[in-house]
Formats: structure tokens, sequence, C-alpha cells
């Protein structure tokens, strides 16, 4: 993405007090677990400061909180990185591999499972201490249908199949990740909104926003190299191949992401009627505005974030042929 395009995202720029630190030892556990190897793949990892982007999206934690948070920044772009192989273009390689990790949610990873399942399995175990059941479904149900994701899209770039605006914005909007972003929000903040509530259609509606406009902006930032790679999921390709010009793509892209922020404002001043709806305690009360800040921050996290790592570096183009970490 040129650097300079505002993109009108209008919430405070924020970031973890005890970033430093760890940005200080955020490559130890991708480390300790086999998904750094080889001085290259150390040398982008640290490039694309995945521990600022943690901070970002994760502001008031500190300590171990935050390092869960680092931990699942670096799992989470490393397992995308695998797909940039064969297995981004084999559905039943990607299948596979899905597989393997989504077996985790049911029962803890074995020392045979490869790398990627082993710290999988660290980060869920992690991810679920201290949390209700419900939290547990309604996580593991997220992190099905994002990984279910790779397995769809490798699909459609074995048959050419390019999607609409439409569909390639209900399909990212699952698996982006910001919903097992914001679902580790509670567990680091300490808190879970009543699944009662956080099904209702205000909130589901700011939860589509926030991964809207993620995915948007990560089109956005992704472009060069994904279109240097054949790729057909992104929402710039897809409106130029639809007759826009760039300029007017990246223009389009701008008036969404302004449509749908200003949406998510008005929908967060009806948050207190949301919660006299359902008469929630004080403390529920606060639940349900710190879910709503969560979402702010991997909104606003997420652009600060782009503006510094080297995740989007053009040197990266070309579809790098590797297997699993």
């Amino acid at each position: 993405m040129p650097r300079g395009i505002d993109l009108h995202i209008p919430f405070p720029r924020r970031i973890s007090r005890d970033v430093d630190r760890a940005r200080d030892q955020h490559l130890h556990w991708p480390r300790s677990h086999g998904l750094l190897e080889g001085e290259e793949v150390v040398r982008r990892h640290a490039g694309a400061r995945y521990a600022e982007l943690a901070a970002r999206f994760y502001p008031d934690a500190v300590g171990e909180e935050l390092d869960l948070g680092v931990d699942l920044m670096s799992w989470f772009f490393l397992f995308d990185d695998t797909f940039d192989g064969p297995d981004g273009e084999d559905p039943a390689r990607a299948g596979l591999l899905v597989e393997s990790v989504t077996q985790v949610l049911r029962r803890p990873a074995t020392p045979a499972d490869p790398p990627a399942v082993r710290a999988f399995s660290d980060l869920w175990r992690r991810s679920c201490d201290g949390m209700s059941p419900q939290w547990r479904q309604r996580a593991a149900e997220h992190w099905r249908t994002y990984l279910s994701g790779y397995v769809l899209e490798a699909n459609h770039r074995q048959l050419g199949l390019m999607p609409t605006v439409e569909e390639h914005l209900l399909l990212r909007r699952e698996t982006i990740g910001v919903y097992p972003t914001v679902d580790l929000a509670e567990r680091i903040g300490g808190f879970e909104v009543p699944e009662h509530v956080y099904a209702d259609g205000r909130l589901t509606a700011m939860r589509h926003i926030a991964a809207e406009v993620d995915t948007i902006h990560n089109d956005l930032c992704s472009v060069e190299k994904e279109e240097a790679r054949g790729e057909i999921h992104n929402l710039l390709l897809i409106l130029e191949r639809q007759g826009c010009t760039r300029a007017e793509a990246v223009e389009e892209m701008r008036r969404m992401i302004r449509s749908r922020t200003e949406r998510f404002l008005v929908l967060e001043t009806g948050l207190t009627g949301l919660c006299d709806s359902f008469r929630l305690t004080e403390a529920r009360r606060v639940s349900v505005h710190r879910f709503a800040d969560a979402l702010r921050a991997v909104m606003r996290g997420d652009y600060d974030w782009a503006e510094q790592s080297g995740r989007y570096a053009t040197e990266n183009t070309p579809r790098e042929q590797e297997t699993a970490p």
C-alpha cells in the first residue's frame, strides 16, 4: 500500500507500556516450538514486529498476558505463511493441515504432531485458562471457521475462481482472524461478554465491521505481494477486475472503511441502551464496553502496526515453496 493514505480509523492510537520487554522476548516462544528455522525466517519474523501488533491489539496487557497475545500473533502469521506454498494451492493438502490443527480443540497435541500443531495446542490451553465453558465453545467455533477458510481459499485457487466483492468480504470476515483475536481480548482482560448479549444484532454488526475493516486494510497493504504471486483473494484486485483503475479501487476501499467506522461509532452509542435492555449488572455492562473497546483496538492497532511492519515488504513477494513449519 502506498504510504500516507488516510484510511479514516477514528480511534486513538494506543500501545502497551510493556511492549519493549515483549519485543525483546518474542522470538523465544516460536523458536521453542520449532516454528522458526533458518536465519532468513527469523529475520523476516523479527522485522514484521508482531510484538508491536499484539501490544496495540491488547494495549492494557502486560507481562504474561501480553506474551500470550504476542504468541498468538506469531502463530497466526507463521501458520498463514504456510499456505503461500503448495498447501495453499491444493485443497486436499490444506485440509490435512487444517484438520491436524482443528483436532487440538478436542484433545491436546502429542509429541508426534507437527510444530504448528503443538504450538497451537499450547496457545489453546493458555487461552482457555479461567474461561467459562460457554466462552470455550464460542472460541472453538471461531477457530474452526477461521481454519476451514484455508481449505475454501485453496479450492478457489485450484479452480481459478475469483470471488465477487460480497463473497470476498463474507469469507474474509470469518477468516481474517479478528474473531479469535477479540475472543482472546476477553481472556487477557479477565472478562466475558454473556453469550446472549454477544449474539445480539448490534454487537454482531460491530464485530462484522471490525473484521471487514481489517480485511480491507490488509488487502490494501498486501496487494503488491499478492498480485505478484497470482493471488485471487484480494479486494483491490477484485475491484480492478470489475473495471476500476487502481486509483479508483483504492478510493473505493477508503470509502468502504470510512462508512464502516462511522457506522461502528453509531452502533457504539447504543451500547448503554443494549445493556439496559438486557438489565445487565454493572460488571457485565463494563464487559460489554470493554469488548467494544477491543474491537476498536483491532481496527486501529492493525492500521498503526502496518505503517512500521516489514510484513508487506515487496522483497517477499514471490510465492515461497514451503511446507508446514
